[in-house]
């Protein structure tokens, strides 16, 4: 084990529940000077930590997050009351992502607390030869995880600060969607199979999957249903789209017949609208009716990928629908394979294994 020794350090107790994650990242970005790739690194750690203290440690009432610095770098732990040690860490994601993004870590047990800590590498520790293609930066990812993978990161950027603007004026602070996209680009790189081919398709799914989550949790002021929130959104846009075409406001029941709605499904979206804190990005910025989607690049990452996504859903519709079901909760809606486990009726094992048979079967139909 390192020493952990510090020049500096502090710490932080939270209640061991779900928000505290959340808090976590924040402590850490307010305490610690980081880029911003090893921020995404930093957060993505404690949080699946967390969510494996929840877990794995019912006791736990508290969990504490403890940041120190030493010749290595950023030593971060997370402690929280656990009955034994550790033998074989195997429980939970959060393990399986130290191994294969932390250049150090390792866990310690005082008779009472478990104690998980992981180094965050400093900037400029290693040099990554720039003719590296990204099946040599996958295919070294497991000699040096942090480093190969934030090379993939960096070349990759781009992606994920698109799709970041695309959500930009929702009601989340910009700085908060951006560390999402960037997790959310290194979660799509470390789950990645590089045999599939290129990882830009993949990680705007997952980049894009986290901001929807993000805003849906995160957007409204007032929560109200998410049937709801989404024909809201469908009720603005078609608002905006007949108010350029007729050149003055819709009323209610034109709305209604655009979309095949019913009148009072119209009014109930236009009233839950008032529950959102920021403007549409369909909606104009000033005078000259520029909206937010002018002004972002002209390439539509959807667009460019329709081929591989038709592929890709055609394949899915051929498996069984329990398959399909799977499928979406995993990767639409970003669920953990325990959540799955709950939502289907059949254990995490079970989905663990219908999840690897899935996959096979849809690279073989894709392949076909």
């Amino acid at each position: 084990m390192i020493s952990t020794v510090s020049t500096s350090s502090s710490r932080l107790t939270l209640p061991a529940s779900p928000d505290s994650a959340a808090r976590a990242r924040r402590y850490i970005r307010e305490t610690a000077t980081l880029d911003s790739m090893r921020h995404a690194e930093a957060d993505l750690l404690v949080t699946e930590l967390i969510v494996n203290a929840i877990q794995h440690s019912p006791d736990a009432e508290a969990i504490t997050i403890e940041l120190a610095t030493n010749d290595r770098g950023l030593v971060i732990t997370v402690s929280h009351l656990h009955p034994h040690p550790l033998e074989d860490p195997v429980e939970g994601v959060g393990y399986t992502l130290l191994r294969r993004l932390s250049p150090q870590w390792g866990h310690d047990h005082d008779g009472e607390s478990l104690s998980v800590w992981f180094v965050v590498r400093t900037p400029g520790t290693s040099e990554i030869p720039s003719d590296l293609s990204d099946s040599d930066l996958f295919a070294r990812i497991a000699d040096d995880p942090s480093a190969y993978a934030e090379e993939l990161v960096r070349r990759h950027r781009d992606l994920a600060e698109s799709i970041c603007n695309r959500y930009r004026g929702r009601g989340v602070d910009d700085d908060d969607l951006l560390q999402v996209a960037n997790m959310a680009l290194l979660k799509a790189i470390l789950r990645y199979d590089p045999s599939i081919g290129d990882i830009r398709p993949y990680a705007a799914a997952t980049i894009s999957g986290e901001m929807k989550r993000l805003l849906r949790d995160k957007g409204w002021a007032v929560r109200v249903p998410r049937s709801l929130q989404e024909r809201s959104q469908e009720v603005m846009r078609a608002t905006t789209d007949l108010e350029q075409k007729i050149g003055r406001p819709p009323a209610i029941h034109e709305v209604a017949e655009h979309l095949d709605m019913r009148e009072d499904e119209v009014a109930e979206a236009f009233v839950a609208r008032k529950a959102y804190v920021s403007n549409s990005m369909d909606s104009a910025l000033d005078q000259t009716g520029v909206t937010f989607l002018d002004r972002l690049e002209d390439e539509d990452i959807h667009l460019s990928n329709a081929d591989e996504r038709l592929t890709i859903e055609s394949a899915i519709a051929r498996l069984p629908e329990r398959e399909q079901l799977i499928l979406h909760l995993r990767f639409n809606e970003d669920l953990t394979q325990a959540e799955i486990a709950d939502e289907v009726g059949v254990s995490q094992m079970h989905v663990s294994r219908l999840l690897a048979k899935a996959l096979d079967e849809l690279r073989s139909l894709i392949d076909s």
